[in-house]
């Protein structure tokens, strides 16, 4: 099991990807993907599904009938109403397709022609990761939920390089790690509630403004730093981003209460 942290956009994806225990199951139907947005807010009662989707209680039947049967939702009794049932995301949201966005953006701007053969690691690296993401962009594929969960597992791994006592000594080496490896770097802003802000980003610095945070990778990687330190599940809401139209990447590190879904892999 792992958090469903990106929720299901409200302007909805010509398709939805959905990792199930069947396997991977798509969604093109816009009825079906109001449901899933409504779902990977909270679990929800037939009658409240009805009403906040604006749907015939019929329509909204059948729908829920096909995404159970592909095993994308599933059902429990209500604790008040044994007749009633409360619907809840039996899934994990992978991303999606979304043909309206393809060539949004001129994608020779942002891709350097030439790199430099200086041998520096970091900007290779960043370099990949930039070219691969504004591909993806450019074809109309978003695959965020699937950087977050990276981001969660990678930051299990790196733990150990920045583990201290204290949250200022974690910040600190924080800091050194990620100058050292080309990453960024970071700034306390606030101790409460616990606010960093990191320039020169690699994983956003590279991308075109969108109006939306795009730094899904990093919040992964502070979300699974913090709740290994706090020893309970954290999570990093980006405020800003380069992709935003900012000037630095700001993440808020909050206790996290959201849903639980079926993990990934």
């Amino acid at each position: 099991m792992t958090d469903q942290d990106f929720l299901i956009p409200a302007r909805f994806s010509s398709v939805g990807l959905y990792s199930t225990s069947n396997g991977i199951s798509t969604v093109g139907s816009p009825v079906k993907m109001k449901i899933l947005e409504l779902l990977s807010r909270q679990e929800m009662a037939f009658d409240k599904l009805v009403e906040n989707s604006g749907r015939a209680k019929s329509t909204i039947s059948v729908h829920l009938k096909d995404l159970a049967e592909a095993g994308i939702i599933d059902a429990r009794p209500d604790p008040i109403d044994g007749r009633k049932k409360i619907f809840y995301l039996h899934s994990f949201y992978l991303g999606g397709v979304d043909s309206g966005d393809r060539g949004r953006f001129d994608i020779e701007r942002y891709i350097t022609r030439e790199f430099p053969c200086d041998g520096n690691p970091a900007s290779l690296y960043r370099f990949i990761l930039s070219t691969i993401r504004l591909n993806l962009m450019n074809e109309g594929i978003t695959i965020n939920p699937v950087l977050h969960l990276a981001g969660l597992k990678a930051g299990e791994s790196l733990y150990h390089c920045i583990e201290s006592r204290t949250v200022e000594g974690i910040i600190h080496r924080m800091g050194k790690f990620w100058v050292n490896n080309g990453l960024g770097k970071i700034e306390l802003e606030r101790l409460n509630p616990l606010t960093l802000n990191i320039r020169d980003c690699f994983e956003c610095i590279d991308l075109p403004i969108k109006g939306e945070p795009a730094c899904a990778f990093e919040s992964g990687v502070l979300s699974s730093l913090f709740s290994a330190y706090y020893e309970q599940r954290m999570k990093a809401i980006e405020t800003r981003c380069y992709a935003m139209g900012n000037n630095l990447c700001r993440f808020e590190l909050t206790e996290h209460h959201g849903l639980m879904v079926l993990d990934a892999s």
